[in-house]
């Protein structure tokens, strides 16, 4: 869906790079994002998408570069950012001894949500994420795709202004999966949420604003879904990527 181009820039970067070793993880990338955006990068593993969110979020230091998230300088400002985020890393960060509901109500308070809205907030989340038969079993006891509704709630109990969501999907089924986009969709157009989110699910990818296709540390393409397939030729997001990459050195 094409976003009105009169909104703000929530993050730009410019000539982004970070080297480890050898590799080259992110190689003097250029990228600006709407508010209200959902912007989706694809790729394959190793591709720089999750040093790249690392890298907005301060986690890491450029090498080179600019980043300004939310009008932040990062990585300098990234504690004012951290008040306004939610962060959705590829590992859970679940506390196995608390239940579904005090894991959420305990990142709440982590991120300083005030006492009158961390019960409201938190039973918004369990019951957006049909957490409710579940609120009182221990994390370590839940399934997988449970524990991923939770850790989603989590990243999200304090009504980020700007959520940045590595691979929240990734052994989610179809169902759960789309459910997950479709709660991305709702907050961006309702509360206008920013939201970066990465995936190697690549047909995933028809459901974001844009999205920008990744690839050794550069973003090949970037454009809407619908032109992307366009300009490819091709019919759906995965047969796309690959007709981007033909002749890529990996």
């Amino acid at each position: 869906m094409p976003l009105n181009d009169k909104r703000p820039i929530d993050i730009e970067i410019k000539n982004l790079s970070k080297t480890f070793g050898d590799v080259q993880a992110v190689n003097q990338l250029d990228l600006t994002i709407n508010r209200g955006e959902i912007f989706c990068l694809v790729g394959p593993n190793a591709a720089g998408k999750t040093t790249t969110i690392r890298l907005m979020l301060g986690i890491l230091k450029p090498d080179s570069g600019l980043i300004s998230v939310r009008g932040y300088s990062i990585p300098k400002e990234k504690k004012k950012l951290r008040k306004i985020m939610g962060y959705l890393p590829q590992q859970r960060a679940l506390y196995d001894l608390l239940t579904t509901r005090e894991n959420i109500e305990f990142f709440a308070r982590a991120k300083g949500v005030s006492n009158k809205r961390v019960v409201k907030n938190t039973n918004q989340l369990i019951e957006k994420l049909s957490l409710e038969p579940h609120i009182d079993k221990l994390a370590y006891l839940l399934s997988g795709g449970t524990q991923q509704r939770t850790a989603l709630a989590a990243a999200m109990v304090n009504e980020p202004q700007i959520a940045f969501l590595d691979e929240p999907t990734v052994g989610l089924d179809p169902v759960l999966r789309r459910e997950f986009w479709e709660y991305f969709r709702e907050i961006a157009r309702e509360h206008g949420t920013t939201i970066l989110v990465t995936t190697h699910y690549l047909n995933e990818a028809e459901w974001a604003d844009r999205v920008g296709v990744m690839r050794n540390g550069r973003i090949m393409a970037i454009d809407t879904p619908e032109k992307l397939l366009e300009q490819t030729g091709q019919h759906n997001m995965e047969n796309m990527f690959f007709e981007l990459i033909k002749g890529v050195s990996a």
